[in-house]
């Protein structure tokens, strides 16, 4: 059986950590990831500071706490004459913080603004929560460039606005959401057995299947050597591993490992089809074509290869496996393989996470890992 991993303890910043909130507007999926992340970091016993308009902090509901300070600043979710003064007014608390998220782009730029001047040592960890923005508007454009000489994490509500930092902040993932951006209910249109039809699958075997990206990495390596050695460490087992990702190791894939290993490389496309279709899916951090909530929603078989952060939404749903763990992993596909009584509780389990977990949580304890990362990359 597998080890019972339970819910992934926070790592998160020092307890004295000071952090600052930096919100101009409590409205859509960013205003309620900041209404989750300061109500949970006070209740956690965080120092937590707000800055924001008046009619913002009230908005917010807040509960008393000694713990809680308030910054008033004038700024809106949009370019205004109060902006000079609130980067200021940031500015000069800056000493008296360590991390400061700010949510919003307007905020993040503000919040970026406000290191000028000050030397390294005294100037906070930026994280700042993006959604989606055009890059070719005049104002859009020069707050991203803000934000990419400042900010130590950025988290994109799409993946299209993480991949716009990728090659300029040190950190850049997808934000965790209340809701999804665009909400949807994922199905599949092609039957289980025109999948396997498709992906020329062997009678009687069995597909595992991720939709992690195809980037350099541990959690790569380790499902391809987990393809490669399959049939070494069960000989009894017909196993294909699939993969349906985007990524600069696509092409490497299908020249090295299609033609010669189990190894099957999906359309991009058909990622709920395959998912959907497999025996055992295998999550990850970094996933493209959809998020943990879509693939929980589809309620297969999970392994999740990764750290205690990667598998926390997954809470004891899902089996956790290092990231360069090739024989743990191998260990758990085979019982996930040898057993349909397991393989079927575990689907059930995913199935009922979806609906069990409490997003608001999950976001406060998640950020507390992004907070301790960003003091890492602090610039």
């Amino acid at each position: 059986m597998f080890e019972d991993h339970g819910e992934p303890a926070s790592i998160g910043p020092a307890p004295d950590a000071r952090i600052l909130h930096v919100v101009t507007t409590t409205r859509g999926v960013i205003g309620e990831v900041a209404v989750d992340a300061i109500r949970g970091h006070l209740a956690a016993g965080r120092q937590v500071a707000v800055a924001a308009r008046t009619s913002v902090i009230s908005r917010l509901d807040l509960p008393h706490s000694p713990e809680l300070a308030i910054i008033p600043i004038g700024a809106r979710d949009r370019v205004t004459g109060a902006d000079p003064s609130s980067s200021l007014t940031l500015h000069q608390h800056y000493r008296y913080v360590d991390v400061v998220h700010a949510h919003g782009l307007h905020a993040a730029a503000l919040a970026g603004a406000a290191q000028t001047g000050l030397p390294a040592r005294m100037r906070p960890a930026l994280v700042a929560t993006i959604g989606r923005f055009r890059a070719s508007n005049v104002v859009d454009g020069a707050s991203a460039k803000i934000v990419e000489r400042t900010a130590a994490v950025v988290l994109g509500t799409t993946a299209p606005t993480s991949a716009h930092f990728t090659d300029s902040v040190p950190v850049t993932e997808r934000a965790q959401l209340r809701r999804p951006d665009v909400r949807q209910r994922l199905a599949p249109t092609v039957g289980r057995a025109q999948v396997r039809e498709n992906l020329g699958l062997p009678s009687g075997s069995f597909l595992v299947a991720t939709p992690m990206r195809l980037s350099d990495g541990d959690d790569l390596t380790t499902f391809l050597e987990a393809a490669l050695t399959m049939f070494d460490h069960r000989p009894d087992r017909r196993v294909v591993f699939a993969l349906t990702g985007a990524g600069r190791e696509r092409s490497t894939i299908e020249n090295s490992f299609t033609r010669t290993h189990p190894v099957v490389l999906a359309d991009e496309g058909s990622v709920v089809d395959v998912l959907a279709a497999a025996d055992i899916v295998v999550g990850s951090k970094d996933m493209t074509g959809v998020d943990v909530d879509g693939l929980m929603q589809l309620g297969r078989a999970t392994v999740v290869l990764g750290n205690a952060r990667a598998a926390r939404p997954w809470g004891d749903a899902a089996p956790r496996v290092d990231a360069d763990d090739t024989p743990g992993l191998l260990r758990a596909i085979t019982s996930l393989v040898d057993s349909p009584q397991e393989r079927t509780s575990a689907a059930f389990a995913v199935k009922r996470r979806v609906d069990d977990v409490d997003p608001a949580a999950l976001i406060a304890d998640d950020l507390l890992d992004v907070y301790a990362e960003a003091l890492a990359h602090r610039r």
